[in-house]
């Protein structure tokens, strides 16, 4: 089977539709039953469903680093990234998660200088990937667009009392997730690419 065989194609567009299906029914779900700690709290699908995929994203790009030379460096710096944000997304529990994020910020920067010279290659062979730009769109999603779009000033242009929390936590919840489910589908797209394009050609070589 062909990466972009019509079937094939086909065939992914209908999982990740199912996928984004459950994606909103999980977010359907938290509203209905809110916990006692309030909507959306840390122990909810959707909470779980952010930090879940940010580790995945964190393991994948960490052996796609080892497997795919041309893109090692820029992967690399990926899976650490992903490390941080899946890091960060315990703050609930640890008061102080800088500190645990610190030594991570420090190995990408280690990362960084070592492979400097092979960085501007890096970047260019992991952004001729088409999956990039879908990878890109959900990182645009999940750290800028769903912190903008659920500041609290811009909910009480729309409610004039405390009922704007609920509106609010379900939109920037709920694009947070959008946005790391449209990285996880890249992360899949990645892979296929490797397995079907890149994996070949080395073993013709």
């Amino acid at each position: 089977m062909k990466l972009y065989s019509p079937l094939f194609i086909g065939f992914r567009l209908l999982v990740y539709a199912l996928m984004l299906f459950g994606v909103a029914e999980a977010i359907y779900f938290d509203a209905a039953h809110p916990m006692e700690d309030g909507y959306f709290g840390e122990l909810t699908f959707t909470e779980i469903g952010q930090e879940t995929i940010l580790f995945v994203m964190f393991l994948f790009f960490l052996v796609i680093s080892r497997k795919w030379l041309e893109i090692s460096t820029i992967a690399l710096l990926a899976s650490l990234f992903y490390l941080a944000s899946f890091i960060r997304e315990f703050n609930f529990l640890v008061e102080h998660w800088i500190y645990l994020v610190l030594p991570v910020l420090a190995l990408a920067g280690w990362i960084l200088y070592r492979d400097r010279k092979k960085f501007i290659q890096s970047v260019e062979s992991f952004f001729r990937v088409p999956a990039s730009g879908l990878l890109v769109s959900g990182l645009l999603i999940t750290y800028i667009f769903s912190r903008l779009f659920g500041r609290s000033k811009f909910w009480r242009l729309l409610y004039h009392d405390e009922s704007y929390r609920l509106a609010k936590a379900a939109t920037e919840e709920g694009l947070e997730l959008l946005g790391n489910s449209l990285m996880l589908i890249a992360a899949a797209e990645f892979f296929l690419y490797y397995w079907f394009e890149v994996k070949i050609k080395n073993e013709k070589v």
